[in-house]
């Protein structure tokens, strides 16, 4: 017992202490710092978790009366003091120019965008009056008295450093590969600065506060996790904790909107991570306004043009510029993908500009390989940004007006001309992954992420195959009517595979409780997808021979790597699959309330499902029993193949690509997920 307990605790961070180095032990450490490394800072996790001595557990066990010290502050602030509820909209309200100074200059006043070179400010600027009469000032605002005071407050009422360096550590180390708002060294940088500095002084030191509150309370989601299990800090529970941030946030946010009411990159990356952590609540019409008054906080500091324009501040550097570039590609990647999801206007209506796309290759924790040579992994979500832009150029299906010839050529032009572009340690069939997947560990989660976004966008190229009616279908020309049932069973492998990708993304983080949406959403839809087509009564098609080729050319994975022409789908492989979501959903729903919603939505469309089932199984056995004659029982699938025989003509050569372009029944090629 006496040797345990002089055991010498270990006093350096995990390099420091490598390198036999005493350091700071702060985050990032001093030494790690001067090495431009600070992303490699870590701790011995058992260190984080120690509770603490009584007075910080005094300190940063919060209570909701700590904000605020007594009842005549909070009756004077009642008007400043944003709810949580609120807060977004207070950070896109111009409206608290109001209490703040007034606004002065001709972009403030008018409203236009100072950087613009085809605006009426612009015109301005070219009869020469001066960047102070017509921009906002770029002299950073005096923090006042008054707000100083109430910043010093809020800050006091944070968790202490040890928590907010655990939960940024874990951020960097577990989180942030999945969106990629920051650049982990950029951001450290910045982070270390921030603790150095007199933080009350500025408006950049304020907003930087609510950027890393939001950042620790969006990390907290994802504890307990199976590399981290625990369910507290410094003796502080978890809940806590993310009150604390949340609350400190939500009351700084409209003290950086009237300090500063243009905004920065810094107020773009926190309103984006407050809008991720609604998502993780299962709050998605909250991520879309929060994703809202990000884009407009964008477009007001000019995310959306070229980052080498002269009029933006000389100071900026290279990678300051780099960084609004990255954080425009995000902006761009979830307003294409929920605007799609939510059938809504996308706030970022246009084609994709080259000149706001990522340049820079920047290569974390690879010190002994050529930076050329290694992947970046902000590739992936570069990656998203041009599957998004795809699908915005070349259109997508109307679930009023389906046109199976428009979705058909779509498909084959995806094929064509975006697959082939892929880098190939992110192709679909990749060949020299194995050599950076043991180096970079999120490699394989980012290449799975994409894939499972590829099936989603070809879910919603044929999906509105679903939404039209009988009678119209019927009024289609027969080979119209082949090819939209080819294209339920296209769904049907896709659908198929989505679910068989977000299985294997899920056991790759670990396979228990996670509050990340990639796994729920497309969980959830792709399960919907398959119970739509399984309620089908002629799904699948029983002619398979309808277009079959007269030559056995086999399918390449270059001409059609989805086999969405694929035939050999049953019924019971879409069932079985939506029970598996369905389970997924289930285990996922303790700790997630958009799982536990899906999983009530499926329970109730499978056992309804079920009982026609059960009822059709049994009318068909009594009517086979009382009639067998063959002339009787036609078979709808049995027309179709007649009439498309009827149409081998030359009068009808607009349909011979369907005979030329049909794939095999190999179902090989979907063993990449």
């Amino acid at each position: 017992m006496q040797s345990s307990q002089r055991k010498r605790v270990v006093s350096s961070c995990i390099p420091c202490y490598t390198r036999k180095q005493k350091c700071n032990r702060q985050y990032p450490c001093n030494h790690c710092s001067r090495r431009r490394r600070p992303e490699q800072c870590a701790y011995n996790p058992s260190q984080a978790t120690l509770p603490p001595s009584p007075p910080q557990t005094q300190k940063d066990h919060l209570h909701d009366d700590e904000i605020q010290t007594d009842d005549s502050q909070q009756e004077a602030q009642a008007e400043r003091r944003p709810s949580a509820s609120s807060s977004v909209q207070d950070t896109i309200n111009w409206g608290g120019l109001k209490e703040g100074r007034e606004p002065t200059s001709l972009a403030e006043v008018f409203g236009y965008f100072e950087n613009s070179k085809s605006n009426t400010i612009a015109l301005v600027r070219k009869l020469g009056a001066d960047d102070d009469a017509t921009g906002h000032s770029s002299e950073p605002a005096p923090v006042p008295e008054e707000t100083a005071i109430i910043a010093q407050r809020l800050f006091a009422s944070m968790p202490n450093r040890s928590i907010l360096d655990f939960l940024v550590r874990y951020f960097i180390a577990e989180v942030s590969w999945m969106d990629q708002l920051i650049y982990p060294p950029w951001f450290l940088s910045h982070y270390q600065k921030w603790w150095e500095m007199e933080r009350t002084s500025t408006a950049y030191g304020i907003e930087f506060a609510v950027l890393v509150l939001r950042i620790c309370s969006y990390a907290s989601q994802f504890l307990p996790s199976p590399t981290c299990t625990i369910d507290s800090i410094r003796g502080v529970p978890l809940a806590d904790i993310r009150k604390s941030c949340d609350r400190v946030a939500d009351a700084l946010t409209p003290i950086c909107s009237r300090l500063d009411a243009r905004g920065s990159l810094i107020r773009v990356q926190h309103v984006a991570f407050a809008g991720l952590r609604s998502l993780c609540q299962g709050r998605t019409n909250a991520h879309w306004e929060a994703l809202s008054c990000a884009v407009r906080v964008a477009q007001r500091i000019g995310l959306h043009v070229d980052a080498t324009s002269g009029f933006y501040s000389p100071n900026m550097d290279e990678l300051e510029k780099e960084m609004r570039r990255r954080t425009f590609c995000n902006l761009y990647v979830w307003d294409s993908v929920l605007s799609k999801r939510l059938d809504q206007i996308p706030f970022l209506p246009d084609a994709l500009n080259p000149d706001t796309m990522p340049r820079m290759h920047l290569v974390l924790g690879l010190d002994d390989v050529p930076q050329a040579d290694a992947p970046d992994l902000f590739t992936e979500r570069v990656l998203e940004a041009q599957l998004a832009n795809f699908w915005r150029t070349h259109g997508s299906g109307n679930a009023t007006e389906y046109d199976p010839i428009a979705a058909e050529e779509r498909y084959e032009k995806f094929c064509s001309e975006f697959l082939p572009e892929i880098p190939p340690v992110f192709a679909l069939y990749p060949d020299t992954c194995d050599k950076w997947d043991a180096r970079l560990p999120t490699l394989p989660l980012q290449r799975q992420m994409f894939h499972m976004a590829i099936l989603e966008s070809l879910c919603h190229n044929f999906r509105p195959a679903l939404f039209q009616e009988p009678n119209s279908i019927q009024q289609l020309p027969a080979y119209k009517q082949i090819l939209l049932s080819s294209h339920k069973r296209a769904l049907a492998v896709i659908a198929l595979n989505l679910l068989e990708g977000v299985s294997a993304l899920h056991l790759m983080m670990g396979g228990s409780h996670t509050r990340h949406a990639s796994l729920i959403i497309p969980t959830f839809e792709a399960a919907v997808v398959l119970l739509c087509l399984c309620s089908d009564g002629n799904f699948p098609p029983k002619a398979e021979t309808t277009l079959r080729r007269g030559s056995t050319t086999s399918m390449t994975k270059s001409s059609d790597p989805f086999g969405v022409g694929v035939t050999d789908v049953a019924k019971d492989e879409c069932i079985q699959a939506v029970r598996s979501a369905l389970g997924r959903l289930q285990t996922l729903a303790d700790m997630n309330h958009m799982a536990e919603v899906g999983a009530r939505t499926l329970t109730r469309l499978l056992g309804k499902l079920e009982k026609i089932s059960d009822t059709t199984v049994s009318e068909a056995n009594t009517l086979m029993r009382l009639d067998t004659d063959p002339i009787v029982v036609t078979d709808p699938a049995l027309q179709l193949s007649e009439a498309w025989n009827c149409l081998q003509t030359p009068d009808y050569a607009e349909v011979e690509f369907l005979a030329e372009n049909t794939p095999t029944t190999d179902m090989s090629v979907f063993s990449w997920f």
